[in-house]
């Protein structure tokens, strides 16, 4: 047993890939199951004046300790829109692209799942209509598809364009890197409560709203999460916060980035 137990905990691989993969995957999970379970305690409880407060809070220190785990492996992006970013200003190798998709889309996936087996008995006491949100995020019923989209393309692009800026090496003003993931909750927590949180709930991140809709799916809340809005909005954060998080990093680059003194 003693030598079963060294053997494991000796576990280690040379690939840089599967070791940023895992660290995407594990950052990720983090992130989202941290996420989701704040939402849950909120609307299993009842919403009150404070959850305006509490969600995004939530979200913000989630992503806070998400960087924390995996950010000294593969920087701690947890968000596919700020690694193709990334990659469309040469600051990342497309190369890396599709390990560091598939860990952050598997990790929210697993993420949310784990939510929902800690959850289930308590959420599904409670209407499916109300409860689905917990983990996929929905525009208000005044809120048409240009609204939802132009929302979650100029929030995810100021997110983004945010992080350029802290982890700009020319920028005299960027915290240091241990101050770092505080710094970027901070930025999540603020742009979801003070910025852009009312309209469709803010993600800023493609992976943390449709892989938990696609596990709601896929645990009985049939299409429900997918067909509202008469299927006319599941599409958006996806499309929306990969273009906003491209637009962000290019805005930062042309009109920061490249006039720094040398």
């Amino acid at each position: 047993m003693s030598k079963f137990l060294d053997r494991a905990l000796s576990l280690r691989t040379e690939s840089e890939i599967l070791r940023e993969f895992l660290a995407e995957f594990l950052g990720t999970l983090t992130f989202v199951c941290l996420g989701c379970s704040a939402n849950a305690i909120m609307v299993v409880s009842g919403y009150n004046r404070f959850s305006l407060i509490t969600g995004p809070l939530s979200w913000g220190l989630a992503l806070t300790v998400a960087i924390y785990i995996c950010g000294g492996v593969s920087g701690g992006h947890c968000n596919p829109a700020v690694s193709l970013g990334l990659a469309s200003i040469k600051k990342f190798e497309w190369k890396k692209l599709l390990h560091y998709f598939l860990g952050q889309y598997l990790g929210a996936f697993v993420g949310s799942l784990l939510t929902y087996a800690v959850y289930n008995q308590t959420i599904d006491r409670l209407p499916g209509e109300m409860t689905w949100p917990i983990f996929g995020t929905r525009s208000l019923p005044e809120i048409n598809a240009g609204s939802a989209f132009l929302d979650q393309l100029i929030s995810t692009m100021f997110f983004v364009m945010i992080i350029c800026s802290l982890t700009d090496d020319d920028n005299p003003l960027r915290p240091s890197k241990g101050l770092l993931p505080i710094t970027i909750g901070f930025v999540n927590f603020g742009s979801m409560i003070a910025s852009f949180g009312y309209n469709c709930g803010g993600p800023m991140n493609p992976a943390r709203d449709l892989m938990p809709r696609l596990m709601t799916t896929m645990t009985g809340w049939k299409s429900t999460p997918f067909s509202d809005k008469h299927y006319n909005y599941f599409w958006i954060p996806f499309v929306a916060c990969h273009l906003g998080g491209i637009i962000g990093c290019w805005l930062y680059r042309l009109m920061i980035g490249n006039h720094h003194r040398k």
